[in-house]
C-alpha cells in the first residue's frame, strides 16, 4: 500500500505559530490553526491597552474571523473544525490557541496565500491596538525576520516603563 504525506504549511517563530495542513476529510480541505505566546508579546503590549484587554490575545481571536473572511472572498468555504493536536503542546508555558478552522475547496496556492495573509494580519492587528504609530515593513517577512521585527519593538523593563493606569476623575 502506497501512502502520501499530507501537505503542511507552517509559519513559526517564538512569538506565534500558524499551521495549515490537509484535513484528510475532503479533497481541498485544510485545517487552519493558530497560537501565540502571551508572555513573548508582553514587552511589546504591556500597559498599552485597557484592563482585561490583551492586544495579543484579542489579535489571535480576530485573526480567525479575518482568515475566514479572506478565504470566503476567494471562494473557500470555512467552518468550525473539531480540535486536533495542540499547538500549545509544541511550545512552552504561556501559549494560547484558537480552535481550528476548516478551509474547504482550497488549492495549495490559496493556502500559501492565506498563510502569508494570516501572519501579517495577526501582527498588524496587535500593533494597531498597542502601537498605532507602527506598521509592518513592506513585503513578505520570513518567520525569523518577523521575530527580529517584533523583538525590536519590545521594551526590556516593560513593567516599569508602562504608561500609568487610567485614573478616574474624583468628584469635587
Amino acid at each position: 500500500m502506497a501512502t502520501t504525506a499530507a501537505a503542511e504549511w507552517e509559519y513559526r517563530n517564538d512569538y506565534f505559530t500558524i499551521d495549515i495542513r490537509e484535513s484528510g476529510q475532503t479533497p481541498g480541505g485544510y485545517l487552519f490553526s493558530s497560537g501565540l505566546s502571551i508572555s513573548m508579546f508582553h514587552p511589546i503590549i504591556w500597559g498599552r491597552t485597557g484592563i482585561c484587554s490583551n492586544a495579543a490575545f484579542k489579535g489571535l481571536q480576530q485573526l480567525r474571523a479575518d482568515v475566514s473572511y479572506y478565504a470566503l472572498q476567494r471562494g473557500i468555504v470555512t467552518s468550525n473544525a473539531s480540535r486536533t493536536d495542540s499547538i500549545r503542546a509544541k511550545h512552552a508555558h504561556g501559549w494560547y490557541q484558537e480552535d481550528p478552522l476548516l478551509l474547504e475547496n482550497a488549492t495549495p496556492e490559496a493556502v500559501q496565500d492565506i498563510l502569508a495573509f494570516a501572519a501579517r494580519n495577526l501582527v498588524q492587528t496587535i500593533l494597531t491596538a498597542s502601537h498605532p504609530e507602527v506598521s509592518l515593513p513592506a513585503g513578505d517577512l520570513e518567520p525569523k525576520q518577523m521575530q527580529r521585527f517584533l523583538e525590536s519593538l519590545g521594551i526590556p523593563n516593560y513593567v516599569e516603563m508602562a504608561p500609568p493606569p487610567i485614573a478616574r476623575q474624583q468628584a469635587a
